[in-house]
């Protein structure tokens, strides 16, 4: 096992699972970025008259270029977003069945429209700290909201690809975080036990999922959209960020 260490604590362990957006990624440049492209989306396949209420329901002003990093679109897998987004086409007087129908073909199309690495920045010392991590022996995971294939070719073209063992998005498992899903697939692919893994993540349903699936420990990161009395309550150290993290 390699030893982690936060501040004053050490922990041993095998496996490292983190979170993506908010954790390792800039989650405001994600999520502008699918801003945009949703937006153009709902204008191309739905309407300019349902732009504006669609805005409303997920939390997003791109007049003002504000974002609720903390609404739907923000921390919503893919898939409850486009139904936050077919109610606000049903509240436009659409039928039931073709709101979901219009949601499903805007999301879809807006998936075309974005190209990798889906405005995907690495924050900052997280490709130092990969390396060093995957260099001490250490396996390493992703359990993310984000779509599967999304993370894969974002993750290709960040160069960060090779240092992953496992990638787990919501499409891979029965229930999204805080379920502890996730992590039980993650332990089944790379044969470790819940002891010997950690959970790194920002916000207090990566924290939740890390205590559901009875790992180790559950560190939270203050680089996403959590505060940090928010996730002490929740996890069991809280970490700057992860470049803030030692490996040994």
């Amino acid at each position: 096992m390699s030893k982690l260490i936060v501040g004053e604590r050490t922990i041993d362990c095998s496996l490292v699972i983190f979170d993506k957006d908010g954790t390792l990624i800039d989650y405001k440049a994600i999520d502008f970025e699918l801003a945009r492209v949703r937006k153009k989306s709902i204008e191309d396949v739905v309407g300019e008259e349902f732009v504006e209420l669609w805005e409303k329901a997920v939390g997003v002003n791109m007049e003002q270029a504000r974002i609720d990093f903390r609404g739907p679109l923000g921390t919503s897998p893919t898939r409850d977003e486009m139904l936050v987004a077919a109610t606000a086409f049903y509240l436009k007087g659409c039928s039931w069945e073709q709101a979901k129908s219009l949601a499903e073909r805007a999301y879809s199309h807006a998936d075309k429209l974005m190209k990798p690495p889906y405005g995907a920045v690495l924050l900052d010392g997280v490709f130092e700290t990969l390396k060093k991590f995957k260099k001490s022996g250490l396996k390493l995971a992703i359990a993310s909201t984000d779509a599967h294939t999304r993370i894969v070719k974002s993750f290709r073209i960040l160069k960060i690809i090779d240092l992953f063992d496992v990638i787990v998005g919501p499409e891979d498992v029965a229930q999204g975080k805080p379920a502890p899903d996730m992590i039980l697939e993650i332990l089944k692919q790379t044969e470790c036990a819940p002891h010997e893994a950690v959970m790194i993540g920002d916000s207090i349903s990566d924290m939740q999922m890390g205590k559901n699936a009875k790992i180790q420990a559950s560190i939270g990161v203050l680089t996403g959209i959590t505060s940090r009395n928010s996730l002490k309550k929740v996890a069991d150290i809280v970490a700057d960020s992860v470049a803030k993290i030692q490996v040994a």
